[in-house]
């Protein structure tokens, strides 16, 4: 397979400026490293956040200039020499954007998701919004041979994950009848709306948004029994009037800001969970811890998936379970990747945007 010297990258040289499209020279793999010529890169709003700055205080990005993007599909072109033959030039793969640079006691007791020593793409370590990534270790690999979309399986890699290992744990104390609301129909909404459909189909599933365009997109791609734009009605009286007083089981918040979090954790009835999975907000006052204790309702934080878990969301879409083409809205060249973070910044992006490479 011919691999040029050199390849384009968009790197982030200015919070919040276009993306600055350059070449770069083309690595070679070694020891355990693996070479993917990327087909498709997804656009989350944690690029938005990197590339914006506003974790900047955190220390992310570590520096500048930067790549984002960690959502990642593509196909294997070379291997470094300690790489197994399991591992095929030619090979369709999705990067698994969440690995560990140390083992630690997470990573042992298969939570790699909460390591101390995080490798996260686009995060900690440079993303691949780039033609060809250079992956350190083989094991981030996911076969993804099967899949007839390539480019749009890229979104399986964070708000695909993420959501499945959100429903995954609402399953648990999910019964039949029971309410679930989900906060926020962008591109986490939508999965969360696919994977409820799949895992836990008996429930009465609410999605809440202040746009009906978003409602609308997803009602065409998910069974939903209630639309609430929240922009338009009080959506806690409304919520509750749906429920019968008994408020909703679990709240799945995709946006995770004060407004959401404050509001939404009063319709969790008892014996509920708050399931916190967007990362919008720094801070939020929730609710009296009256409340929290009397009714016996929880608050639980969700970061991305587990390595298995990621396996289990492409085997799952290898078989048909979950369509994983339709929640991409917009298909870009990277010259025009500055466009897709411009739609997230200013809310007017549907379902997943991707990158995608000839």
């Amino acid at each position: 397979m011919s691999i040029p010297s050199t390849h384009k990258v968009a790197f982030v040289r200015e919070f919040g400026k276009p993306l600055s499209i350059e070449e770069v020279p083309t690595p070679k793999p070694k020891g355990t490293e693996v070479l993917v010529k990327i087909s498709g890169a997804g656009i989350c709003h944690t690029d938005v956040h990197v590339w914006e700055g506003v974790w900047k205080p955190a220390g992310i990005p570590p520096r500048l200039p930067w790549i984002i993007s960690h959502e990642l599909t593509g196909i294997v072109v070379d291997k470094g020499e300690k790489v197994p033959d399991t591992v095929k030039v030619g090979q369709k793969v999705l990067i698994f954007a969440w690995g560990w640079t140390e083992e630690d006691i997470y990573v042992w007791k298969g939570y790699s998701n909460l390591t101390d020593y995080p490798l996260h793409l686009g995060v900690w370590t440079e993303g691949g919004l780039r033609e060809y990534f250079l992956v350190p270790h083989y094991r981030y690999l996911v076969d993804a041979e099967g899949l007839d979309d390539l480019p749009a399986a890229a979104p399986l890699g964070c708000a695909g994950l993420t959501t499945y290992r959100v429903v995954k744990k609402a399953k648990n104390i999910l019964e039949g009848d029971d309410y679930v609301v989900v906060v926020g129909i962008g591109g986490l909404g939508i999965y969360a709306l696919k994977w409820l459909n799949l895992l836990a189909p008996y429930t009465n599933i609410i999605a809440v948004d202040i746009r009906d365009d978003a409602l609308e997109f997803a009602s065409k791609r998910a069974h939903i029994d209630h639309l609430i734009n929240a922009s338009k009605t009080d959506p806690v009286s409304t919520i509750m009037e749906i429920t019968s007083r008994r408020g909703a089981k679990v709240v799945i918040d995709t946006v995770g800001v004060e407004k959401t979090v404050s509001t939404y954790y009063n319709v969790v009835g008892k014996t509920g969970v708050f399931f916190l999975v967007g990362m919008g907000g720094v801070a939020a006052t929730i609710a009296p811890l009256l409340a929290m204790s009397t009714m016996e309702k929880s608050i639980s934080g969700i970061v991305v998936g587990t390595l298995p878990e990621q396996i289990e969301v492409i085997n799952l879409a290898k078989k048909g379970k979950i369509n994983y083409k339709d929640v991409i809205s917009k298909r870009l060249k990277l010259e025009e990747a500055t466009e897709a973070l411009e739609a997230l910044r200013h809310g007017k992006a549907l379902g997943r945007q991707i990158v995608v490479f000839p």
